[in-house]
């Protein structure tokens, strides 16, 4: 297993501790959970570049990366949402939305044996998904115009992932017609 594996791997453990301290009542149980939430996403941050950097990106990090995203994500916004400190809608919308990408993309690489990989405007919706929950977790300011704004983010990258499938799916449609006209087929 890689180091971005293994990093992914503690992102997925420290999912369940999330809610498990912020509900633990313990003193600074709220600002412990958010240095865990902070935490994991630092360690997506550092999972991605060393994967990048000393070339260990593997299909199964492209997959799993992601997944722990979502887990944590997911959680979080749940957690906030049982408190009152997020809106019900934006816990339904997430949920939607992550599991619209999770089938589609579990799909589409079962099908066609493709991954979509993470664009700018994925890229940009997490962070601003990462801002507004740092938000709710800390100041609570501007919450609904702020989650608005997180949720065309995310329609944004959606719409980016689908025609970035269509253009994959487009040129190897085109790299098999080539390949037959040049064996003749």
């Amino acid at each position: 297993m890689t180091i971005p594996n293994i990093l992914t791997t503690i992102r997925f453990l420290l999912v369940p501790v999330f809610p498990i301290v912020y509900f633990s009542g313990m003193e600074n149980a709220h600002f412990t959970a958010l240095c865990i939430f902070v935490f994991a996403m630092l360690l997506d941050v550092a999972d991605g570049f060393i994967a990048r950097k000393f070339n260990m990106i593997t299909a199964l990090g492209k997959m799993l990366d992601p997944a722990a995203d979502k887990c944590m994500v997911i959680t979080v916004v749940a957690t906030l949402v049982a408190t009152g400190n997020l809106s019900g809608w934006f816990l339904y919308f997430v949920l939607v939305k992550e599991l619209v990408m999770i089938f589609s993309g579990s799909f589409i690489y079962k099908k066609e044996k493709i991954i979509i990989p993470s664009n700018f405007f994925g890229k940009l919706a997490a962070f601003l998904t990462f801002l507004l929950l740092v938000d709710a977790m800390c100041l609570g300011k501007f919450i609904d115009i702020f989650s608005v704004v997180v949720v065309i983010s995310m329609a944004c990258a959606f719409i980016t992932y689908c025609i970035s499938f269509v253009t994959v799916k487009a040129n190897q449609v085109s790299q098999n017609t080539n390949s037959n006209k040049n064996t003749g087929v």
